[in-house]
């Protein structure tokens, strides 16, 4: 009988990522028609750097309140929103642009929010915690 040996893959747990939440802010319409506010976070899942441009891929979670801070409800979205890398004197930082996201049928505009640097590549051609394995 014929065995083949196969290489094991490497785990993700190699490359750890960051636990800590990116913390979202943003603007509504709340259903009393009055401005409604998000206060949220944002699990970064990627970075992805393609030729098209730079995306961030995550989990973004938001308590939704109206304007007197009566709760509207809270939801958690999974989305992938286009970045922009900002550079700096040691690399380059992840910003979110501005952009739309989705809540219980309300949409939430959310202003551009930095990210964590340690996703981002950095002068040494590294790419922080991720590698190209996790490029899309």
């Amino acid at each position: 009988m014929t065995v083949i040996a196969f290489r094991p893959r490497p785990r993700a747990a190699s490359h750890p990522q960051p636990d800590v939440p990116v913390p979202l802010v943003g603007t509504f319409r709340a259903p009393s028609g009055r401005i409604g506010h998000l206060v949220g976070s944002l699990r970064v899942h990627r970075l992805v750097i393609i030729p098209r441009g730079t995306f961030v891929t995550g989990v973004f979670t938001g308590e939704l309140r109206d304007q007197d801070g009566s709760l509207v409800g809270v939801d958690t979205r999974r989305a992938t929103i286009a970045a922009d890398l900002v550079r700096q004197a040691d690399g380059y930082l992840p910003v979110l642009r501005p952009f739309q996201l989705d809540l219980m049928g309300i949409t939430v505009d959310v202003g551009a929010t930095p990210i964590d640097p340690a996703l981002a590549p950095n002068r040494e051609g590294g790419r922080g915690r991720l590698d190209r394995r996790d490029r899309c």
